[in-house]
């Protein structure tokens, strides 16, 4: 008997000694659980910030909806409720493109059109019909000719014997490029079409070849370059008045390069562009770094400080632009300069904090 006591004594120390690790061991698992509850909150927090940057709507392009107490919806007007929609709906029938637009300042050239023969014939009895009116309407025509202008000057020979040349030749028309071929007008037409336009090189050599002129495309590029030169004093001027500005708007985008400084492949530079009040400037530049601001925005590098103005006197300049540090670490060491951050970019925080869960319950 006492041997059963002793055994059964023993087997419950074993069962105590078991139920406090049970315990512990269940503290520890609790433990655990609320750390990785609070690590999937976290986790499905930024999931849902990632989904709306991958395939929500950009927060810039969000369009604000009308409310019940805007302007253009039923509160507040005074018609009736579906007089609104009728005033705005679109026009059908005849006189419903009464807005069309207005072609009367392009050149005008009028093509007569009549039988052949000159008149009209009665079918019977072959008596000519009277002309009395025209019936005229107008169409938008559009021809692009690329066309060969011969230029020829008058060259006049001298019969006195007066001193001086014996013969003597008209001036020609004026040359941008001295021995090119292209007039300035196609050399005007080319910058357009390629710098306003953005079209492509090869989208210029192909359009020119539908046309009948085989260009290729190192003329083009020659052209350019050649036309770039002279717009080189403007282009001083232009950026002289960009920094000028006091509030520019400034970013930066990635930028391929092929073949940088006598490089064999492509490269990543950086595309910058600073637009002021009446002024764009793009700059090329291999690196992201602040340099590149700091040249622009008259900002010595060794200083740090604003130049002043020609005047000698103080400047101030407002940057506006996105988080980027080059901004940020400007307007934080540069007296007179404030920083405009993009409100486009802050909205960006108020949308990932409503994608959070907390966000969610709210």
């Amino acid at each position: 008997m006492v041997e059963a006591n002793e055994r059964w004594e023993r087997l419950a120390g074993q069962l105590r000694e078991e139920n406090a690790a049970l315990r512990v061991e269940n503290e520890r698992l609790r433990e655990r659980d609320v750390r990785r509850e609070a690590e999937l909150e976290r986790v499905s927090a930024e999931l849902a910030v990632l989904q709306r940057l991958v395939f929500g709507r950009s927060s810039e392009r969000v369009r604000p909806q009308p409310t019940a107490g805007d302007g253009d919806g039923q509160a507040g007007y005074g018609g009736e409720p579906g007089e609104r929609e009728r005033e705005r709906a679109p026009r059908r029938g005849p006189g419903g493109r009464a807005g069309r637009r207005d072609y009367s300042h392009l050149p005008r050239v009028e093509v007569v059109w009549d039988f052949a023969g000159g008149g009209y014939c009665c079918p019977d009895c072959s008596s000519r019909f009277e002309a009395f009116d025209d019936h005229a309407f107008e169409q938008v025509d559009w021809r692009v000719t690329v066309r060969v202008v011969v230029h020829r000057r008058r060259r006049y020979r001298r019969r006195c014997r007066c001193a001086g040349a014996r013969t003597v030749t008209a001036p020609g028309p004026p040359k941008a490029v001295g021995k090119g071929r292209f007039s300035n007008g196609f050399i005007a037409m080319l910058l357009v079409e390629r710098f306003v336009a953005g079209r492509s090189q090869n989208s210029l050599i192909a359009g020119l070849a539908r046309q009948g002129a085989e260009v290729s495309s190192s003329t083009l590029v020659g052209t350019c370059a050649a036309a770039g030169t002279l717009l080189a004093p403007l282009e001083e001027r232009i950026v002289a008045r960009s920094r000028d500005s006091w509030h520019p708007h400034a970013d930066e985008t990635s930028w391929h390069v092929f073949t940088p400084d006598g490089g064999d492949g492509p490269a990543r530079w950086w595309l910058w562009v600073f637009i002021g009040a009446d002024t764009t400037c793009f700059v090329m530049d291999p690196t992201r770094a602040g340099a590149v601001l700091a040249r622009h925005a008259g900002i010595d590098t060794a200083t740090g400080q604003l130049t002043p103005h020609a005047d000698g006197g103080p400047r101030r300049l407002v940057v506006s632009s996105d988080f980027y540090t080059v901004y940020a670490s400007a307007g934080r060491r540069t007296d007179g300069l404030t920083n405009l951050y993009c409100w486009a970019h802050v909205r960006r925080y108020f949308v990932r904090a409503g994608d959070g869960p907390v966000g969610r319950s709210v």
